[in-house]
């Protein structure tokens, strides 16, 4: 169970570096997700659009599940 936590964790800041890596507001003033007043995780579009390739499409769920926690 935490190989497969720690495998998705590395994975999914692997893509959001490769989005979000070079923009100097990341992670302080930008983050690759929000959180709405009910507390549901939004991703942002191009997160999403990353996540929904083929071979990433394992992390959506996961990454709405757990993205908050990477980022605290």
């Amino acid at each position: 169970m935490m190989d497969e936590y720690l495998d998705k964790t590395i994975r999914l800041l692997d893509i959001v570096y490769g989005l979000y890596g070079d923009d100097r507001l990341y992670p302080e003033e930008k983050l690759p997700f929000s959180i709405g007043d009910d507390g549901a995780v939004a991703l942002n579009d191009d997160l999403m659009t990353e996540l929904q390739k083929e071979e990433n499409q394992d992390l959506v769920p996961w990454a709405h599940e757990n993205i908050v926690k990477l980022f605290e």
